[in-house]
């Protein structure tokens, strides 16, 4: 008999909100967003319209911090007295944050073999549909080996894309990257950046444009999707609904189906990207 099985993910995995709607088995570490002198939990304490909201009067630019070892302990303790008896975390690129080290730490406390740590090499909706695919395979029956083997299988063959208006955040952030070389070469580029296989920021195409950049992007998912048996397709935003709204149609139109999840960008990405993020993921499986 299939053992329950539950999935714990941090805040900056920006699993879609129908997806946590749908799933009761999914529990949600937040990260920590400090903010014109306050503490935040992210997307508990504050949500992304009241995030944007505060940064454009924001005296100093924000910080962020993984959840501490206990955060995550105290996720995994309340789905284990919830009746689960094994967990997969899945979180953020372990090159962009400390926080999948967090959750390793935090699974050390309990027995081996109920509780495993994937590394998604990957950030907000690029994580966040892996755990959506963790939740499919789940409700399919699949075994706790099976899901944590399908789902490290499409971390490889996955892909995450970044339109970034501006690079400020990015720079000011020190989570740049290879993106590094970009800052100041180029007055008012527009950027499509993505991350390598060890989850590092890196520029994928630089446009004049916001709409050749967008056109770049969903040309690069077009021929993602052209190499896929399976996939499914994720967009998300920061404070810009109107230009994912166009950007979900354009993948429709590109590849001939609709996106299967489209959902916001988390304050603690946010700090990081600023307003205007557009992000599309190609989960491939």
């Amino acid at each position: 008999m299939t053992k329950k099985i539950a999935i714990v993910v941090d805040s900056g995995s920006d699993v879609p909100q129908s997806v946590l709607d749908e799933n009761k088995n999914i529990a949600v570490a937040p990260l920590n967003i400090t903010m014109n002198g306050h503490n935040y939990l992210d997307a508990v304490d504050i949500t992304p319209d009241e995030f944007y909201s505060a940064l454009a009067t924001a005296e100093t630019l924000p910080k962020t911090s993984s959840p501490s070892p206990q955060a995550a302990k105290e996720a995994m303790d309340a789905l284990f007295a919830a009746g689960y008896q094994q967990i997969l975390g899945i979180t953020i690129s372990s090159a962009l944050s400390v926080t999948n080290n967090v959750f390793q730490l935090a699974a050390q406390d309990f027995p081996a073999d109920t509780v495993t740590i994937l590394d998604t090499k990957s950030i907000g909706i690029g994580s966040g549909i892996q755990a959506a695919y963790a939740a499919s395979l789940i409700n399919a029956g699949e075994s706790f080996q099976d899901v944590i083997a399908k789902v490290r299988a499409s971390i490889v063959k996955s892909r995450i894309y970044f339109y970034v208006p501006t690079l400020k955040y990015l720079s000011a952030g020190g989570r740049i990257g290879r993106v590094a070389g970009l800052v100041g070469s180029v007055l008012h580029i527009k950027p499509v950046i993505s991350c390598d296989p060890e989850g590092v920021y890196y520029p994928l195409f630089k446009a004049r444009s916001e709409e050749k950049a967008i056109q770049k992007l969903v040309e690069q998912v077009k021929q993602d999707c052209l190499k896929s048996t399976h996939y499914r397709l994720g967009v998300a935003h920061g404070q810009n609904p109107s230009l994912v709204k166009k950007l979900a149609e354009k993948l429709r139109e590109a590849t001939g189906r609709p996106v299967d999840f489209i959902g916001e960008v988390s304050p603690s990405l946010g700090v990081h990207t600023g307003p205007g993020l557009i992000g599309a993921t190609v989960q491939s499986y």
